[in-house]
């Protein structure tokens, strides 16, 4: 057994790139910035990853029904059951989760690591409404699958679950083969605070700014001013444009025997009313 810690931003992506072909196993102790490290270190391998939640939120533990408690999460990693998850690319770089382009992006630019560790989810939210009322939401384009849209904040999502129990993505299956992007081109505090207000009980998907569809390739266009910022698995990854990609089968993940949680979101009565409109 090698153990190794790590101590600089991805140097996880190093170490599991160089474990990748000498163990039969790999098992990571930590959050979800962490996680994606180590799944950037390992895709396009067959090593198998095991995960042990020690994160502030740890939403893809969330999503594979993972338990939080540290002997439990071992014995799913014992039991040797596994599922294949897709992976989302964004300009070459490997997400589980998401991509976010906008207001959470620039809230975890701003974010204060340390109201993170205390504050949790209401660091993100207090950061964010100060980010929004300091800089009101840039416009840019959106194509997807060769379907062209606009926004000024999106969100494509691998996985349901979004900072929390809370899904923005709220179809979204990482073992579909498809990405789910949901859009939203609102303006305004008192329309925005309606969208985030209906997130909790999946209602911010029949919100009038919103579009939701599936693709497999989206292209996040640079806007015609300013500039907007898109984070990966809610690491900052950089500014727009950014051209965003699915990978089918590429990780295999110890998991329960069930693939997801037996406990689900609110599936909002829309079904898939609004699938497919274009705002643009």
């Amino acid at each position: 057994m090698v153990v190794r810690t790590t101590s600089a931003p991805t140097e996880a992506s190093f170490i599991a790139a160089e474990l990748a072909g000498q163990v039969d196993v790999v098992v990571v102790v930590g959050g979800d910035g962490t996680v994606n490290e180590v799944v950037n270190g390992l895709a396009n391998g067959d090593v198998p990853l095991g995960i042990v939640p020690a994160g502030t939120v740890n939403v893809l533990a969330l999503e594979l029904g993972l338990p939080f408690d540290v002997g439990q999460a071992c014995d799913v990693i014992l039991r040797g059951n596994t599922t294949t998850l897709d992976l989302g690319r964004a300009d070459g770089r490997r997400f589980t989760l998401m991509v976010g382009a906008g207001i959470d992006a620039l809230t975890v630019r701003e974010l204060d690591p340390r109201a993170k560790r205390r504050f949790r989810e209401l660091a993100f939210l207090w950061t964010g409404l100060r980010g929004y009322l300091r800089s009101p939401p840039v416009s840019f384009g959106v194509v997807v699958d060769g379907r062209r849209y606009r926004a000024n904040y999106v969100v494509v999502g691998n996985c349901r679950f979004y900072g929390g129990r809370f899904g923005l993505t709220t179809q979204a299956d990482p073992t579909d083969g498809e990405l789910d992007v949901l859009m939203y081109d609102g303006t305004g505090l008192a329309r925005a605070l309606t969208f985030v207000a209906g997130i909790p009980f999946g209602l911010h998907v029949r919100h009038p700014g919103v579009t939701y569809i599936r693709g497999c390739h989206v292209v996040l266009e640079a806007p015609d001013h300013g500039v907007v910022w898109f984070q990966t698995d809610g690491e900052l990854a950089g500014r727009l444009p950014a051209v965003v990609e699915i990978e089918r089968h590429a990780l295999r993940v110890f998991a329960p025997d069930r693939a997801r949680p037996a406990w689900k979101m609110p599936t909002p009565i829309w079904a898939r009313s609004r699938l497919d409109k274009d705002v643009a």
